[in-house]
C-alpha cells in the first residue's frame, strides 16, 4: 500500500499546519510548505475529508516469480495511466492486476475508549487493587475476577 494523497478540511489543515509550524526549530525551514514535509499532495475540501488515499496493486508479489513489486509509486501512476490491467514485476512477468483504492480516516478516535470508564474497585471483592493489561484487559491482584479475557496458552 502505497499513500498518494491527503485530503483535510478547512479546520484540520490550519490545526495541522500550525502544529507543524510549532514544530520547526528553525526560522529558515518555515518556508517549507506541509507538501514537502509530508511527501504527499495535501488539498483542503469541505466534504470527504480528514483522509488519507492509500492504493494498492493486486496481486504483490508476482504469482509467477514471487518477487515483491518495487517502485510501487511509480508502477501504480503507469498502472493509472495505461488502458491495460498488466502489471509488470522486477523481473519482467507481467500478469493480470488491480489496483485498490483506500480512503483512511486520519483523525479516527476509539469509540470504546470514550465511553468506557476507568475500574478502579473490584466488583467482586471491592478492593482497589486493579492491574491494566490494555485498554479493555483488567484484572483483579487479590482475587480471581477479570474482564472476561480469554487465556491463550493453556498449561
Amino acid at each position: 500500500m502505497v499513500p498518494t494523497s491527503v485530503i483535510l478540511s478547512p479546520k484540520s489543515y490550519t490545526v495541522v499546519e500550525v502544529e507543524y509550524l510549532e514544530s520547526l526549530q528553525d526560522e529558515s525551514e518555515k518556508t517549507s510548505t506541509l507538501e514537502q514535509q509530508l511527501g504527499l499532495p495535501v488539498s483542503v475540501r469541505s466534504d470527504d475529508t480528514d483522509i488519507v488515499v492509500v492504493k494498492e496493486l493486486v496481486p504483490n508479489p508476482c504469482p509467477i516469480c514471487h518477487h515483491p513489486l518495487k517502485f510501487l509509486r511509480e508502477l501504480i501512476e503507469r498502472f493509472e495511466n495505461e488502458e491495460s490491467n498488466l502489471i509488470r514485476c522486477p523481473l519482467g512477468h507481467r500478469y493480470s492486476g488491480i489496483l485498490k483504492v483506500y480512503h483512511l480516516n486520519i483523525f479516527q478516535r476509539s469509540e470504546n475508549a470514550e465511553t468506557q470508564q476507568k475500574i478502579t474497585e473490584c466488583p467482586k471483592c471491592h478492593r482497589h487493587n486493579i492491574q491494566y493489561l490494555g485498554p479493555t484487559e483488567m484484572f483483579c491482584l487479590d482475587c480471581d475476577w477479570d474482564s472476561g479475557m480469554v487465556a491463550r496458552y493453556r498449561v
